[in-house]
């Protein structure tokens, strides 16, 4: 039991609120924002390069482990059917137009293929439809396993572009695995042949990527291909994919085992990523159609820290008072008016 001092916060709704995994989404969101400011300047640069796959195998498979363990209670209610439509599909929607709307100054014309998620847009669909599974992986006899299954042997197909659908096989089985951990194992990652030892292999998968990121193809850690589509024959893209399966276990398990457990000034951004992660998109496609980081001196190393420093301060910026106030309505849309208005549950006096 926590003690004093790292008891969860209640939140507005007076509901304590865990700080352990507020911690965790900040931090994420952050790593989501480098990474793809990383893909800008990591060029020729074998460490920038080997830091960018690093992340690449953890940062989403993590992400997705939390969404699925808040996803526990999820059985396909009206209400939660409705927060699901209004705080998923909407914004998926919403920002599938603006982002459609931006790639006339980025690419000279205006492009909208809502079965085609647009950069990071797949992530949006892939939540609504491992939601919309939730009740049934709780019916499943070794639902983990089920979901790894279907995970590494989606590697042998010719996934299909329509809706990403290759990440949401791939990345199914993070999902699942969060919905059936408890705050306990959490809690059990903290023991010290946890955290050291899986410091010490994450510092070895690090540099490993560093000296050999340019013979695997990017594919692979975007969860997105499978192996006929990376001209890798079946035995070998099985091989392959559970090689780099297991690395994301080690990844993931190291980063929860160091997230702090306990109330920090940045525990109170925790609800507020869906910000950063929406609209830093917009900001990122911006930059790189600017034609700034074409200037030699951004793709050396002095150029990756100064933009790992900007990518920290736009995801902050993005989640600050004045921005959620002006795009409230795109990232949390209200939708009352869409639904009818469901009978209250408490008992007349």
């Amino acid at each position: 039991m926590p003690s004093a001092r790292h008891q969860p916060a209640p939140s507005a709704g007076g509901k304590p609120k865990d700080p352990y995994f507020s911690n965790a989404k900040f931090i994420l969101i952050v790593l989501v924002v480098c990474g793809h400011a990383w893909a800008l300047v990591m060029g020729d640069n074998d460490i920038v390069r080997g830091l960018y796959y690093t992340l690449y195998d953890f940062h989403m498979p993590a992400f997705i482990l939390i969404c699925g363990y808040f996803s526990k209670s999820f059985t396909a209610r009206p209400d939660q059917m409705q927060r699901l439509i209004a705080g998923v599909l909407a914004p998926y929607l919403i920002f599938s137009i603006l982002y459609g709307t931006q790639r006339i100054w980025t690419g000279g014309e205006f492009k909208l293929s809502l079965f085609h998620p647009y950069y990071l847009l797949w992530f949006l669909v892939a939540l609504f439809v491992w939601r919309l599974t939730a009740p049934l992986w709780r019916r499943i006899k070794y639902p983990v396993a089920v979901a790894t299954i279907i995970g590494v042997a989606a590697i042998v197909l010719n996934l299909p572009t329509e809706f990403d659908f290759g990440r949401i096989l791939q990345f199914l089985p993070f999902f699942v695995a969060g919905m059936f951990l408890t705050r306990e194992h959490f809690t059990m990652l903290k023991r010290p042949v946890f955290r050291y030892g899986g410091l010490v292999l994450t510092i070895g998968l690090t540099v490993a990527a560093i000296m050999f990121n340019r013979s695997l193809n990017r594919n692979w850690i975007y969860f997105n291909e499978g192996a006929p589509q990376m001209d890798v024959g079946i035995a070998m893209g099985l091989g392959l994919k559970l090689v780099l399966l297991a690395t994301s276990v080690i990844l993931v398990a190291t980063f929860f085992a160091w997230v702090p457990d306990r109330q920090l000034p940045i525990s109170r951004f925790g609800d507020l990523t869906m910000y950063t992660f929406l609209l830093h998109g917009l900001v990122i496609k911006g930059v790189e159609a600017s034609g700034l980081y074409d200037w030699p001196p951004t793709q050396t190393a002095l150029g990756a820290v100064a933009t790992t420093v900007g990518a920290i301060t736009v995801a902050l910026l993005l989640m600050s008072p004045p921005v959620r106030w002006v795009t409230r309505p795109l990232v949390e849309p209200r939708l009352d008016w869409m639904f009818t208005k469901q009978p209250s549950t408490t008992t007349a006096r």
